[in-house]
């Protein structure tokens, strides 16, 4: 059985090379895989950093003319894949050696599985697998691509990825809907454990993680018109409940979008700052999608 890893990328060429040294430095022979990286229209030296690894990675470099979207760039990825098993990892992950031959073993033993591995925070580019991790990164999707494997036979008959997806987040789980109704089941394995790298917060990346926190709401709304139900509210946050608990966990609110940097150069816990962050973006994004969902109901009443 072979696999093809697809890693989508666009501009982060530095935190691309560790991906793929830690690709480079897995204990599956190289001879059953391919890493298949799709340059999403990058300005950086992404090709570089790519060519770069030929000699040590048996590496295919893809690019789309132009910024696509996610979406696009796993389509391609799939399309071109020569493995039986399409493997996904995001640029800003980095698998433990055992990753490719845990997920290996996944579809070994089911025939019909979605692979998922356990993620780790880390903020560390320099030898992250030494570091003491952030904190774990859970995901309660059925499909989470920065860690899962899926035949390339399921996907193709799924419709791949849904482009219309361009902006940040969702795409994953509107194709895992897709493959649980085709009766795949997912199967965890621990020993495909890889580590999802997030830059230490600082004010001044707060006004970007803000506006990609709202992204993420207007793609929610699409992934909950595309499926209607309790199901896709749950997932995207779009109930009472998340929007109570939200507002509760955010101290009423008292740490919001307006004063978020300020909390965060008073705050010397690297941990505490993370969830103090995460918090606040939340609130942010439950707020966005909230305001998005009632104006799109008003316009089409």
């Amino acid at each position: 059985m072979r696999l093809s890893v697809v890693v989508p990328t666009y501009n982060r060429s530095r935190v691309l090379g560790v991906c793929l040294a830690s690709l480079a430095a897995q204990t599956l022979p190289r001879e059953e895989f391919e890493a298949l990286v799709v340059d999403d229209g990058s300005t950086d030296d992404t090709e570089a950093v790519v060519r770069g690894f030929e000699a040590s990675l048996p590496v295919r470099y893809l690019r789309q003319a132009s910024n696509r979207g996610r979406a696009a760039a796993r389509n391609l990825g799939i399309r071109e894949a020569t493995g039986e098993v399409v493997v996904f990892v995001d640029s800003d992950v980095f698998p433990v050696p055992d990753f490719l031959a845990a997920h290996r073993d996944i579809h070994l033993r089911c025939d019909r599985a979605v692979g998922r591995g356990p993620l780790l925070l880390t903020t560390h580019l320099d030898d992250p697998f030494r570091r003491p991790p952030l904190l774990p990164d859970p995901s309660p999707s059925f499909l989470d691509t920065a860690n899962a494997s899926v035949r390339r036979d399921h996907l193709l008959a799924a419709g791949g990825f849904d482009e219309e997806f361009r902006h940040y987040g969702w795409e994953d789980v509107d194709l895992g809907l897709r493959l649980r109704r085709m009766g795949l089941r997912r199967v965890f394995d621990r020993r495909a454990l890889a580590y999802h790298y997030q830059p230490a917060a600082t004010p001044e990346s707060v006004p970007e993680l803000l506006r990609r926190e709202e992204e993420r709401a207007r793609m929610a709304v699409r992934l909950v018109r595309k499926h209607p139900g309790l199901a896709s509210r749950f997932l995207t946050q779009l109930t009472p409940l998340h929007s109570a608990l939200s507002f509760l966990l955010t101290a009423g609110g008292v740490v919001n979008e307006r004063n978020l940097a300020s909390v965060l150069r008073r705050v010397r816990s690297q941990r505490l700052a993370h969830v103090v962050l995460r918090l606040a973006l939340n609130r942010h994004y439950v707020h966005v999608l909230r305001r998005e969902w009632l104006e799109l109901c008003r316009t089409t009443a």
